[in-house]
Order: C-alpha cells, then structure tokens, then sequence
C-alpha cells in the first residue's frame, strides 16, 4: 500500500501553519517556547514507539495520524490563555476544565479541515480530542485511557521533567564573570534574572562543596571547566541546549514535518 503522502503532509503543513500554533513560538514555558516543546514531545514519543508497531502498524492498530496531531495540538490552551492574558492556566485547564482546551482543539481541527478540504475521520477526530484532553496524565482531570493518549501522556511527562527549564548553566555564567562581567551585566546579556544565575552558581558551588563565588572562579580558572551542578541537573542542561539549537537550526515545522511516522500513515485511513 503506497503512502499518500501529499494529503497527510499537506493537512499537517496546514495544521503548522495555522496561527493558534505558530504563536506557540512566542510563548516561553520555563526555557523553551512552546513550539520547541512540542517537537520535543512528538520526538520523544517516536521514540518511545516501538519498532515493531512500525513493522506491523496494521497489525497493532496504533493510530500515529491521532499522535502525530495530538502532539502538536495538546498545549494550543498556553497559547490562547497567555496572550489573551486569561486567569487560568493551562495546569488549571488541565485540571478542572479540559473541556476548554476540547473546544479549542475541536475549532481548531475544523478550520484546518476547511482550509485544506480534508475531512477526518470522526473517530479518529475523537481520539485526538482525548489524547489533547488528557495529556496531564495522573495530574489532569481526564486519564488515558488508549496506548495513543500513553504515548503523548510519558513523552509529555519526560519532556517536561528533562527540558523544561532555563538552559544556562554555571559554566556559561563563570566564563562571562572570568571575562569581566558583572552579575548585572551577565543578566543583560544572556536575558536571564538574577534569580536564574545565583541559582545556578549555587548548584555549581554545591556540587563541588565551595562556600563563595570567588572559590568558583578561582576553580574555573585552574581547571577551565565547572559542573553545572548534579549529574542529573547537568544532563537537563545538556539535552536542553541540543533541543534548542536543533529548533532553532532546522525549524519547528520543518522538523515536524521529517518525522519518521508520517511514513506509516495511509489517507484512506485518515480522511473521509
């Protein structure tokens, strides 16, 4: 069975492309826009699928359509609600109200239909409708209840425990000090607050058991290198950095749209 890949990448280029999710880029979820995150999450749960689905994707019934879209469409709400300068939170939405984020989602879908002239398959709309609704696993209001929903629900999970946070390390402040700058300085140059960089000197303090930020620098300069502080805090700083620099190089769309699943996925099983 050949793929129809022209209608599946043209509806998911088209889903990309709609302005509820570019403005995702424009929103700052602890680090990383959202749009990062979102690639991260899709990537994370390619991964996660296992190779033998892939072999046998009639066989195992695993909808990569409904993951593939759910991904891209699960955190439209951190959008719409932080530039619209709501009260609630997505965490908030997540947790007592997915209905708003169904609603969004179901809007959404339909524009991208009506744009492209691509109806989905009401069932699969649905599945894509949970998988949005119950991303937030234990913590939200609606569980998954299929291997889909799972699927987005662990990478979701991952995502944010690895990746959401402020990639700048100790060693990238300490350099800056070495050259000559100040805190104040340090802040106005890497954009992060005063907060983010004694924390992060703090981390690196504690690792190596130094009482002061002299002792630090004085390490730095004998040794030319610092911890950015744990093992598992400088595995965060690492992978977060190589997630925005690939983001940044290639393009959150552009990335979506290389995505290895997308080879599996037939038309006849997607549209009306």
């Amino acid at each position: 069975m050949a793929n129809s890949e022209n209608k599946i990448k043209n509806f998911i280029n088209s889903l990309l492309l709609h302005p509820l999710i570019q403005r995702l880029k424009l929103v700052d979820d602890k680090g990383i826009n959202v749009s990062t995150h979102t690639y991260d999450v899709l990537r994370i749960a390619t991964r996660n699928i296992k190779k033998k689905d892939l072999a046998n994707i009639e066989e195992s019934k695993l909808n990569l359509f409904a993951i593939i879209v759910g991904v891209i469409i699960h955190d439209t709400t951190k959008g719409s609600l932080r530039l619209n300068n709501s009260k609630l939170s997505h965490s908030l939405v997540m947790r007592k109200h997915p209905e708003i984020a169904i609603k969004e989602a179901k809007v959404l879908l339909s524009e991208v239909e009506e744009y492209t002239k691509l109806k989905i398959k009401k069932e699969l709309k649905e599945e894509i409708y949970h998988i949005v609704a119950s991303h937030h696993g234990k913590w939200g209001k609606i569980k998954p209840q299929t291997r889909e929903a799972r699927i987005v629900y662990e990478a979701d999970k991952y995502s944010a425990m690895y990746h959401r946070i402020t990639p700048i390390g100790a060693k990238d402040i300490v350099k800056l000090m070495n050259d000559g700058f100040k805190k104040e300085e340090i802040e106005k140059i890497t954009g992060f607050s005063e907060g983010i960089i004694v924390n992060r000197l703090k981390r690196a303090k504690k690792q190596l058991r130094l009482r002061s930020t002299k002792q630090l620098l004085d390490y730095y300069r004998q040794n030319r290198t610092i911890p950015d502080g744990d093992e598992f805090f400088s595995r965060r700083i690492t992978e977060t950095k190589k997630l925005l620099k690939k983001a940044e190089k290639f393009g959150f769309e552009k990335l979506v749209l290389e995505n290895e699943l997308l080879n599996y996925i037939y038309e006849e099983d997607i549209f009306e």
